[in-house]
């Protein structure tokens, strides 16, 4: 009489998707694609107003639609108990950058402009090692360099060298640093301000400093102020860029800036410029060259190679 013989088999082992991690990953990369697209409506915007002009009604339209948030729904501003240290140079450390970036793309042209942004996440790894003693992985290092040469190659085809002023590179030189340094501090100020805090007072602090600017250039004269906003290609873009790539940029960044190291917040970076890149083949026409089509894989590849390591 024979018995059959049970084989037990080892249980298939089905990974899943840890979502703890990979929901930062998600959210900065749809906050750089929303800061990419940006771009696009930036420039359809600045047509009918000036650069302070579109910011000031842009953070204004924000404010407002992040107050509206607050009042219909669960979230609260509170600084009580908290150090503003931070948050304080984190509310300067905004309007800075958009005030160094603008002047720099000003004084040189769109080819040195993109080469040197580009430096950002390295800057931003160096100043995570100083002031956060963050040390990045060689593997980090390494390939955090691959979106910069990405960066570069896609600027370099899609740009022509131009009148370069000195003072423009200083400008460009300076945003880097704020941009570093608010990486920085945004990553300080997640300790104790929520991602909706931090969101609420950037927009706060930026609005206010461009519609000073702005009403003064225009020696307060409210009716030439608000003028662009009754052209329909204005009000539209003006939207977009309150809501989604204002508001909704801000939750998604700062959110992400409190769950991962600053040399993986930072490596993202060039993903506006691959979006930028993109938006504009499609919707305004622009070439697309096979240097930029290497560029952006070198993008993505670095920018995945960077993800999958986790700083010490």
């Amino acid at each position: 009489m024979s018995s059959a013989v049970s084989i037990k088999r080892p249980a298939l082992k089905i990974p899943h998707l840890n979502t703890e991690n990979a929901l930062p990953v998600l959210a900065i990369c749809a906050g750089q694609m929303l800061w990419g697209i940006s771009y696009m409506f930036t420039k359809v915007a600045t047509q009918s107003a000036t650069t302070s002009q579109l910011l000031s009604i842009r953070f204004i339209i924000a404010f407002i639609f992040i107050n509206l948030m607050m009042i219909g729904g669960k979230h609260k501003v509170s600084i009580k108990g908290k150090s503003i240290k931070h948050i304080l140079v984190l509310l300067a450390i905004q309007p800075v950058y958009f005030y160094f970036e603008s002047n720099g793309v000003l004084y040189t042209n769109a080819t040195v402009s993109g080469v040197m942004l580009s430096t950002v996440p390295v800057v931003s790894i160096v100043f995570a090692v100083i002031f956060l003693k963050e040390y990045p992985t060689k593997r980090q290092a390494l390939f955090c360099l691959l979106p910069i040469a990405g960066v570069i190659l896609i600027t370099a085809a899609g740009s022509s060298l131009g009148v370069i002023q000195p003072i423009g590179i200083v400008f460009l030189l300076m945003t880097c640093v704020a941009s570093a340094i608010h990486k920085i501090v945004n990553k300080k100020a997640s300790d104790e301000y929520s991602t909706f805090e931090r969101s609420y007072f950037i927009i706060l602090a930026t609005g206010v400093t461009y519609t000073f600017l702005a009403l003064r250039s225009f020696n307060w004269n409210f009716a030439e102020y608000i003028q662009p906003i009754f052209e329909p290609s204005f009000l539209t873009s003006a939207l977009v860029l309150s809501i989604f790539c204002t508001v909704l940029a801000q939750f998604l960044i700062n959110y992400a800036a409190s769950k991962l190291s600053v040399t993986k917040l930072a490596s993202f970076g060039p993903v506006s410029t691959l979006t930028s890149l993109f938006a504009g083949v499609i919707f305004l026409s622009e070439p697309l060259t096979a240097v930029s089509i290497i560029g952006s894989a070198l993008i993505i590849f670095g920018i995945w190679q960077v993800s999958m390591s986790n700083a010490k």
